[in-house]
């Protein structure tokens, strides 16, 4: 079970305020809707502290990019949509007081900043549905020999080492499709 909630400054000044009025700690912590030991740690926090904040300040490790720095990476990789990883990182790093790994930089990407894919062939519409249905209509009556002479375009691809030769630029989520 994990822990719960830390309870409001207001409820904080609640309880101090209702156990110098010498109100009981069982009624106290009835009154804020918490247990008697969250009473009895608040109130001798305020009489050891002279005051009643939380100790726990957020969960896990800090980002070592910020909201600032995430924007900076993202106006670099607007400069030259092109680059790679470690060019990106090389250029973030120029600033002498940051300092990140290339991970961090792909990471930090890769959280809705920006994607580094190709764009995929927009789907069909209906229009190119009923098109394809006619011309298969049109032609369900041919013969093998004119079916050889038929060059298919949509054919998949196979890579074996995944160099595909496309180039890959940095996009953000909202202009998937633009050609520049």
């Amino acid at each position: 079970m994990g822990k719960a909630a830390d309870l409001s400054e207001f409820d904080r000044g609640q309880i101090v305020v209702a156990l110098r009025l010498e109100t009981s700690i069982t009624k106290t912590a009835r009154l804020v809707g918490c247990s008697r030991s969250a009473v009895v740690n608040i109130h001798a926090k305020w009489i050891n502290d002279g005051d009643t904040s939380s100790r726990r300040q957020g969960v896990g490790r800090p980002r070592v990019i910020e909201e600032k720095g995430r924007r900076r990476l993202s106006r670099l990789a607007k400069q030259n949509r092109r680059q790679t990883v470690a060019q990106l990182t090389a250029q973030y790093n120029a600033d002498p007081s940051t300092s990140v790994s290339e991970h961090t930089v792909q990471r930090t990407l890769l959280e809705g900043l920006c994607s580094r894919r190709p764009t995929r062939v927009p789907l069909l519409t209906k229009r190119h549905h009923q098109v394809r249905l006619q011309w298969a209509r049109e032609h369900r009556d041919w013969t093998m020999k004119e079916w050889k002479r038929v060059a298919w375009s949509d054919k998949s691809r196979f890579l074996i080492h995944h160099v595909d030769g496309r180039v890959r630029v940095y996009r953000l989520p909202s202009e998937p499709l633009l050609p520049s």
